[in-house]
């Protein structure tokens, strides 16, 4: 088999949470606006690389690349990211060398879709001619570039701000935008006002990947880099698409135990994020910010995070939806 599935409860070191977030509308949206969530989300998806990479107009360039694979695992599609490594005090590039493959677990062609983290079980590139070397310690460094970063699970889905969402107010919604720390709503009718959001639970795949969490910039910190390729991602969507950005604050839409977390800086145009590190499962699920994101993202809400939990579900990662396939 080409992949082995890199399950959180066999992961390293604390939990991870992070949610990322950005509101949109569309211009001259016509009709009912949950009749467009299709319509984004098969554009999302099958443009997926272009959004992540981006290199087309309004975009920024990416931290990394990405690539839909030929390659499939559990009958789902695969997806191959390759990242752009620097030895950051020097500022150095270094060969392209790791490689994180990531499957479709879930997809919803309304929602969105989520991916489990892999280990692959071949070499490629540069491993090919080194593995024939005679030294042990490489040998064993080639094993462990074979893993992804993380174990876990990452998910991207689309919806409408609208009251009931789980941890948002049952009010009227208020659009517009912020200046100067200033919420000024707009004027005329009230806009249908979409959001994407990514959000992954996940840990350090192995301990090494957890020691490069503390890094102290020589090579790659690890967090850091994930803060940037998911803000970078969800602002090329938004911009590249000339939808008209809206900036609410989350905390204008409702509040939770983790609304002091939100974030934002004029380099993620537009996107909101928050993340907390848990040292167990009962510490993350006691919190209601987690248990309302798990509730916007089906992917992640299905992922065991223990052993006991993975053997009374047999084990198995599951498919891309209903069909098991895209």
């Amino acid at each position: 088999m080409d992949f082995t599935d890199l399950k959180i409860a066999r992961g390293s070191g604390s939990f991870h949470v992070n949610q990322f977030r950005i509101h949109f509308s569309v211009p001259g949206l016509q009709g009912d606006p949950q009749k467009q969530l299709p319509v984004l989300v098969g554009e999302f998806i099958k443009d997926f690389p272009t959004f992540f990479n981006g290199l087309g107009k309004n975009m920024q360039e990416n931290r990394a690349s990405v690539a839909w694979s030929t390659r499939q695992f559990e009958r789902t599609r695969t997806l191959r990211f390759l990242l752009d490594v620097r030895l950051e005090s020097l500022d150095l590039n270094l060969p392209d060398f790791h490689s994180d493959w990531v499957h479709v677990l879930w997809q919803d062609s309304s929602k969105g879709f989520a991916a489990q983290t892999l280990k692959r079980n071949f070499t490629e590139g540069l491993e090919k001619p080194l593995s024939k070397l005679p030294l042990p310690v490489l040998n064993v460094l080639l094993q462990y570039n074979a893993y992804h970063f993380l174990a876990g699970r990452r998910s991207w889905v689309f919806g409408l701000l609208q009251p009931g969402m789980p941890g948002w107010n049952a009010g009227g919604l208020q659009v517009g935008k912020v200046e100067g720390g200033k919420f000024t709503p707009y004027s005329g009718s009230p806009t249908p006002v979409f959001y994407l959001e990514s959000a992954a639970v996940e840990r350090s795949s192995l301990l090494l990947y957890k020691l490069m969490e503390v890094d102290p910039g020589i090579v790659i910190d690890i967090r850091k880099t994930i803060i940037s390729l998911w803000s970078i991602l969800l602002a090329n969507y938004v911009h590249s698409k000339g939808f008209r950005l809206n900036v609410g604050h989350p905390k204008t839409y409702g509040a939770d135990d983790g609304a002091a977390l939100w974030e934002s800086q004029p380099e993620w145009r537009g996107v909101y994020r928050r993340k907390a590190e848990f040292e167990t499962p009962r510490e993350l699920s006691a919190k209601k910010w987690v248990q309302y994101l798990l509730e916007l993202h089906p992917g992640l809400k299905s992922q065991p995070l223990t052993e006991s939990a993975f053997k009374g579900m047999g084990g198995s990662s599951g498919g891309g939806g209903s069909s098991g396939r895209w």
